[in-house]
């Protein structure tokens, strides 16, 4: 770790500490976590700099400049939003540590200094679920968290003790010369902290709870806490042992499967964006499975990024209203050769470039050809409404492309730039293609009315937490608001 680096982790702990002190005086407590952040991030952002000139950590760097940025962001936001709420202080406080544990987890080259700050950032998190107040939901919510989090705490100190046990020290860098019966009980210890964290099968109840908390906790978690299972996997990468690998493997594509569909069943925002992070987190730990390390850390980034910002807008989000005098709808249906030729252009695009550029390994191919059948699919899905009218097609077509040709020369930059030395997956890429033909035949199956039934009963009722029985220790005129129940 560069003297950067630690410098803009030691200001945002003591960020973190100014915070805390001011916990009693909210607006100042959140003013002192937003100004002691951005200087923690610019700092960061020297650090990540100087490891790009002198060919340092860059991993460690970057990660660190995406927490604190994210971090600062939901910050700026909750000035406003948490104006009035008496705890805004309590999460101001919360956040800036939570930054700082995250970043520490993201940078550190020594395995107990990563279980300290892993274990620290989920007390803070479970602590971040009180900020609902004490009503049902709330409760629920921290007590799947606490369970489903503290579960993958206790796999990652296993590890920590099994590896120490063995070579007799931590660091990352011995990983290697740890015996394998010793490295595949830290794999399964690894494998269980990152999928209770990434909210994967059988973890996945603890992160659609979490709704009962306030708007900017939901975006906070995006600020490397759930996406944290990617960046633990690839620094433990070098154990010799494909045990970490193969289960996080097998429960992230079971994840992206039941996760997007139930994503998909649920009416409002932020129940669609909190399974559709189940399910991108999902496929974050299916490309970390297969080897394809430098877009699982693009994906951790910018899918913070994207999702933290939606669930920040997310209460800005108005039904459109119904016109009392609608344009008259178009007969007929899209010529069958325009849309196939429309969606091949969508899908086909972005394979060209990336064969162009001639760098694609097979498991970053794989990972490639997932995203072009999605892409695939939602531009079949938007053109079979554009009845006669095949010039939006091609244009929808083209726009389409043009996505997936930016995302495959973005990644391919970000890989060359990242310069990873890590080794490959414990799961062959096949598997990717057969996670997406899964996902296929379960497009299909929505085809016959009683399968549809089915499925959208089960995707619908998916980790939903229970109902709460009536809470007596409160009056009838307590009723929840965004800041909890508090009469």
């Amino acid at each position: 770790m560069s003297l950067l680096l630690i410098a803009a982790l030691a200001v945002q702990a003591a960020t973190a500490i100014a915070t805390s002190a001011a916990i009693r005086r909210p607006a100042t407590a959140v003013r002192i976590a937003l100004r002691g952040g951005i200087a923690a991030a610019l700092v960061a952002l020297a650090a990540l700099l100087d490891a790009t000139l002198r060919d340092g950590d860059r991993v460690g760097a970057v990660l660190v400049v995406f927490v604190l940025a994210v971090t600062a962001l939901v910050l700026g936001f909750a000035r406003a939003n948490l104006r009035g709420d008496p705890a805004a202080g309590r999460f101001a406080a919360l956040a800036a540590w939570l930054a700082s544990a995250s970043g520490l987890v993201a940078s550190a080259a020594d395995l107990v200094a990563i279980a300290l700050a892993w274990t620290a950032g989920t007390v803070v998190v479970i602590a971040l679920l009180g900020h609902a107040g004490d009503w049902g939901q709330a409760r629920i919510a921290r007590r799947r968290a606490a369970v489903a989090l503290l579960v993958g705490d206790a796999g990652l100190w296993l590890a920590v003790v099994a590896v120490r046990l063995d070579v007799g020290g931590s660091a990352l860098g011995g990983l290697a010369d740890v015996a394998p019966a010793t490295a595949a009980l830290a794999g399964a210890g690894v494998a269980l902290a990152a999928i209770s964290r990434a909210a994967a099968v059988p973890f996945h109840g603890w992160l659609p709870a979490s709704l009962a908390a306030p708007t900017p906790v939901s975006a906070l978690l995006h600020a490397g806490f759930v996406n944290a299972g990617a960046v633990l996997l690839l620094r433990t990468a070098d154990l010799p042992s494909p045990v970490a690998g193969l289960v996080a493997g097998a429960a992230g594509a079971i994840t992206v499967v039941i996760a997007g569909a139930a994503m998909l069943t649920r009416p409002d925002v932020k129940g669609r964006l909190v399974h559709s992070t189940a399910a991108q987190m999902g496929f974050m730990l299916l490309a970390c499975a297969i080897g394809a390390w430098y877009l699982a850390i693009f994906h951790v980034m910018a899918h913070g990024l994207f999702k933290a910002a939606l669930f920040l807008g997310s209460g800005t989000v108005v039904p459109k209203p119904e016109t009392t005098d609608p344009a008259p709808a178009r007969s007929g249906t899209l010529d069958p050769a325009v849309r196939i030729g429309a969606v091949a252009v969508a899908a086909l695009a972005p394979v060209a470039a990336a064969l162009a550029l001639g760098g694609a390994t097979a498991a970053s191919a794989a990972m490639l050809l997932f995203t072009v059948l999605a892409v695939a699919v939602a531009a079949g899905g938007a053109l079979g409404g554009l009845a006669g009218r095949p010039g939006v097609a091609w244009a929808l077509a083209a726009a389409a492309a043009g996505v997936g040709v930016a995302y495959v020369l973005v990644t391919h930059a970000f890989g060359d730039w990242l310069a990873l030395d890590a080794p490959g997956g414990a799961l062959p890429w096949p598997v990717v293609l057969a996670v997406a033909a899964v996902l296929a035949l379960l497009a299909l199956a929505l085809r016959r009315s009683r399968a549809a039934a089915a499925l959208y009963a089960f995707a619908l009722g998916w980790a939903r937490p229970p109902l709460p029985a009536a809470d007596r220790r409160r009056p009838a005129s307590a009723v929840p608001s965004e800041y909890g129940s508090r009469p």
